[in-house]
């Protein structure tokens, strides 16, 4: 059982390479970033993330969402 509805269902979650709607977006120049949701009291635990191929990872806790500079997802290469 997938956690997402079906895409046909228009109340489902957007989950593609195109989605630039998070609430914040770091352009960042490392394939490797860490995130923990701007730390303190409204932080999150310290995660890290690898970009990969498509040059972009969004955080699994608070949805940042981290594109590498000049990266195919890189929508101002």
């Amino acid at each position: 059982m997938s956690m997402f509805r079906n895409e046909e269902d228009s109340d489902a979650p957007r989950r593609d390479a195109d989605r630039l709607d998070a609430p914040e977006v770091f352009y960042v120049d490392d394939h490797k970033v860490r995130c923990d949701g701007g730390g303190g009291a409204l932080g999150h635990p310290l995660v890290y993330y690898e970009l990969g191929d498509e040059g972009r990872a969004e955080c699994l806790y608070c949805d940042r969402l981290f594109i590498l500079r000049g990266g195919p997802a890189d929508p101002h290469r």
